[in-house]
């Protein structure tokens, strides 16, 4: 689940919800994922576990929230996150050289 560059930034929360974008973005913006909390964690590498805590943690924080059973979609909020990780992320890759 390799995202950026230096890894500096985010926690493994912000790494998976930068992953489910990924996801979102082949089946097209806005689409919901609809996946099994244990088929997303064999995709991106981690426990069924594990897949729950960071789903539950990115809901909390309004990043992420659950359609139905097996529908998650990414919210403006996470799209903001991203966004403003991704730009903190060019700032110290353009520093580094």
């Amino acid at each position: 689940m390799k995202i950026q560059k230096t890894g500096l930034f985010g926690s493994k929360e912000y790494h998976f919800l930068h992953w489910l974008s990924e996801k979102e973005r082949e089946l097209g913006r806005g689409e919901a994922i609809s996946s099994s909390q244990e088929r997303l964690a064999l995709e991106c590498g981690s426990s069924p576990t594990t897949v729950n805590k960071w789903l539950q943690a990115l809901n909390r924080a309004g990043c992420v929230e659950q359609r139905k059973k097996g529908s998650y979609q990414i919210t403006d909020t996470g799209r903001q996150v991203i966004a403003k990780m991704h730009e903190l992320e060019s700032l110290v890759v353009n520093r580094e050289k």
